[in-house]
């Protein structure tokens, strides 16, 4: 890679040095301490890792001595610490010789980085935590009256919460005491923030959530202090709170001896407009209840199970039988553990439990005289019995029963009466053919095998099914005119509905008609399965609880089988001495959007004509009928899709993007950016594009500087990477802090001033917990999305021009000359992740 190279990926901030989750970060590292200079091989021998090497190569090339710290055993955060100290000049062995550990020297060194006078806080009774709130507090960005929490006894999220308080200028006096839990600060300082304050005996009175229910209550501007009156807590409040908040009447379902669990099943209940009044009663716990609302939103029958002596478990287990349509008193008792109920519906999922096992074998029969020339019925019929294999045989399924008559040398004959008989002794019970057992006595063929008896086969039930009355689908595919440009007039995702309009009719499912075999054994059908009731906004069931019409006139769409209907405003045009459209609902522009105008949606943002150098925000999707040309300024920003005839200068940011050609543009894409037929072109300006592209050419003949970025992108490379950091740093302070703890345990009886010390270090290190599997869960939904820019490419279907830049993973491809395809060509990073590769 060239020098060029390098600094063009440092350019995109595709790799910062410490893609530790990268498994070519370990060489990477090397290689670039070898570009320094340094013995790659004594690092190798040492065994340092990628984070050590990281902190080694930027004190190579900050041109400090890196010797201090070159110590495989000495962790990275150690490492990091000493060269932020050679590189800023700072020396700090006087507080390493006080005792101060690794993070309180961190918040020291800053605090004298930034001219801090940190004799206010460099001492050993403040944690780092604490230090770090002082500090901020000192610095010239806040500059606040530290002196309200500069005393140890509070901890940091204290300090923190008021601090914050002394920056939004509130009064802080009604919450500044040690005595409060931050949590309780925190609710108070945000409630003042926002124009709520509390009295001294409120604080007090009330715990934090309480107090943060109110707040809300007073920004959704609803009236909850009859319900605190009446002692519901905080969990109970927030549901009841959301029900006032929507206008759901909840009250005559709840009671106070409710869990806030079980008031959130009733809410969600009331929410899909099914029957709560079936569950609403404090002898179900809310797993139970949630068990019997999904049951009602599946619209199934819950009675069966309705019984507050099942445990929840056993109530799934009933609901998924009744909603497969077994037979569930097969394992409905409750002597069955769920565990149990479990494993008998599996088996009749499967079929492995029958209700019966009876069969006859099927021989075919011998004409033999068994009967001695002794014509009497009953003797033949014994006779016949005993030989019951020569003359009946049944078909593998036991549907069918067949007779064979063989001829008797002894001239006794076959009658009705002895048929009948004989097949009731061979318990045949049921589907006999009385008139083809005549049919067959009058011409009897010894040689023929005839049907005496027919069983009937089970008939199963239809499912529930829903009838919608409006397009479901969603076009996203514009139609590709002859010149290979595309029109995008049939990409009007505005379908309009009126209050009151009928949008679906659901059918209930039916019950299966049970069949039998000859023997009369059951044949099982399979019931109809139900299925659940539609989900979304803006419309309502009807009392029949199959028809679903509008409440309110708007835009309907359906995505993932969720209804949504959002109030729509219409406009011929927008211009600059309009007001800046802000929208709670979808927006349709008629015509032009001109110059220096503002859209801001909540839903889908239409311009059926052309829209100039302007700023679009949508919370849906974004489709622009006639281009959009930014000469001056413009962006388009969207949660969903945006698509456009083209588009000139914009900076754009959504997920999947497409157009005919996008020139000199600065594109951010979560999913995949597109161009159509043979004349799409990508060239000038940057994409960024998680998924890839898909084009017929990228940059032009004339050499225009054009880079498709692919894959992860910098930014959440970058902050993948400083969560690693953190959590690494957190993980430390917690060792510190748990080392700590154990010294006071060990010292066994303490005096009051180290019990204060012991509480105030337990109660960190539960912070530290908290905030490390905060971090962890945000890592893992970053790798996530790392995840699925792996296989990120760029599909091209013409041409690929000199001058454009391909980078994938932070490895450089540049195009010197023209590479034309007469079918297709991949661009993509090979298995190795070390090249890019075009097949």
């Amino acid at each position: 890679m060239t020098v060029q190279d390098d600094e063009l990926v440092n350019e995109l901030n595709s790799y910062a040095g410490l893609e530790s989750f990268n498994k070519n970060a370990y060489e990477r590292e090397l290689e670039l301490c070898a570009n320094l200079g340094a013995d790659v091989e004594k690092l190798k021998a040492l065994g340092f890792n990628a984070l050590q090497l990281a902190e080694i190569r930027k004190g190579i090339a900050d041109k400090i001595d890196v010797s201090k710290y070159t110590n495989p055993e000495m962790p990275w955060t150690e490492m990091e610490e000493l060269r932020l100290e050679m590189s800023q000049g700072i020396d700090m062995s006087s507080y390493r010789e006080q005792g101060f550990d690794l993070q309180q020297l961190s918040q020291i060194r800053q605090g004298i980085a930034m001219g801090i006078d940190v004799t206010v806080y460099a001492k050993p009774e403040y944690l780092a935590d604490q230090m770090r709130e002082l500090r901020i507090g000192l610095s010239k960005d806040h500059d606040v009256p530290i002196i309200f929490y500069q005393d140890p006894s509070y901890d940091s999220m204290q300090m923190r919460e008021i601090r914050k308080g002394l920056e939004a200028g509130i009064d802080i006096s009604h919450y500044a005491s040690p005595a409060i839990p931050y949590m309780k600060m925190r609710a108070v300082r945000k409630s003042a923030v926002d124009g709520l304050i509390f009295s001294g005996g409120e604080i007090t009175k009330y715990n934090a959530n309480i107090l943060e229910q109110l707040h809300l209550a007073h920004l959704d501007g609803v009236d909850i202090q009859r319900y605190i009156k009446d002692s519901f807590d905080a969990e109970q409040l927030e549901q009841i709170r959301i029900c006032l908040k929507e206008g759901i009447d909840i009250d005559r379902h709840i009671t106070g001896d409710m869990r806030g669990d079980a008031i959130k099943e009733i809410r969600l209940g009331l929410e899909s407009g099914v029957d709560v009044g079936q569950y609403a009663d404090p002898s179900y716990g809310w797993m139970q209840m949630y068990e019997l609302r999904t049951g009602l939103e599946h619209q199934i029958d819950i009675s069966p199970y309705a019984k507050p002596l099942y445990q929840a478990d056993q109530m799934r287990e009933i609901r998924l039988g009744i909603e497969e349509g077994l037979d569930i008193s097969k394992y409905s008792t409750m002597m069955y553990t769920a565990t149990d109920m479990r494993r008998i519906r599996e088996k009749l999922e499967k079929g492995e439990i029958t209700s019966g096992e009876r069969k006859v074998a099927a021989d075919s029969p011998a004409a033999l005289d068994r009967t001695e020339g002794i014509s009497d019925d009953a003797v033949l019929l014994n006779s016949m019995l005993a030989h019951k294999d020569d003359y009946i045989s049944f078909s593998a399924d036991d549907m069918l029963c067949m007779l064979k008559l063989p001829l008797r040398s002894d001239g006794a004959s076959y009658t009705e009466e002895l048929i009948f008989n004989f097949l009731l002794k061979c318990r045949i019970r049921m589907g006999i053919d009385k008139e083809g057992i005549k049919r067959m006595l009058r011409h009897i063929n010894s040689g023929e095998n005839y049907v005496v008896a027919a069983g009937k086969g089970p008939v199963d039930g239809v499912d529930g099914y829903y009838d919608f009355f409006f397009d479901t689908e969603t076009n996203n595919e514009p139609i590709i005119l002859k010149d290979g440009t595309a029109d995008l007039s049939n990409m009007d995702t505005l379908k309009q509905v009126r209050v009151g309009d009928k949008l679906a009719y659901y059918h209930r499912a039916t019950k299966g008609e049970d069949g039998y075999n000859v023997f009369g054994e059951a044949l099982k059908a399979r019931n109809g399965k139900e299925i659940p009731i539609l989900k979304g906004e803006g419309f309502m069931i009807l009392n029949d609880r199959v028809t679903y019409v509008a409440k309110y006139s708007g835009a309907i769409s359906m995505v993932d089988g969720v209804i949504n209907i959002q109030k729509v405003m219409i406009v011929p045009e927008v211009k600059v001495t309009d007001k800046k459209i802000n929208y709670d609902g979808v927006v349709y522009v008629t015509g032009d959007v001109h110059s220096s105008s503002d859209i801001k949606a909540t839903g889908d943002i239409i311009i059926g004509g052309h829209m100039e150098s302007s700023e679009i925000v949508s919370g849906g999707n974004v489709i622009i009928k006639g281009g959009a040309t930014c000469p001056i300024r413009g962006s388009i920003t969207a949660k969903g899709d945006i698509s456009a005839k083209f588009f000139e200068g914009v900076t754009i940011t959504g997920k999947n993007i497409s157009g005919n050609y996008f020139i000199n543009c600065k594109i951010n894409s979560s999913g995949l950016i597109k161009t159509y037929g043979r004349v799409g072109i990508i060239y000038g300006g940057t994409c960024q594009s998680l998924v890839g592209i898909e084009t017929a050419s990228v940059g032009n003949r004339s050499g225009a500087k054009t880079i498709i970025n692919l894959g992860v992108n910098g930014s959440l490379l970058t902050e993948y990477n400083n969560i690693q950091k953190m959590i690494s740093r957190e993980e430390e302070d917690l060792r510190t802090l748990q080392t700590e703890s154990l010294k006071l345990q060990e010292a066994g009886a303490v005096d009051r001033q180290k019990m204060q010390w012991k509480i105030k270090i337990n109660a960190a290190i539960g912070m530290k917990e908290a905030k490390i599997k905060e971090l962890s869960a945000k890592k893992i939904r970053i790798q996530a999305e790392i995840d699925k820019g792996s296989a990120a490419q760029a599909v091209i279907s013409e041409v690929a021009y000199a001058g454009t830049i391909f980078v994938i993973d932070g490895i450089v491809l540049r195009i010197e000359n023209d590479r034309k395809t007469y079918d297709k060509m991949i661009v993509k990073a090979n298995a190795q992740k070390d090249a890019i590769e075009i097949i």
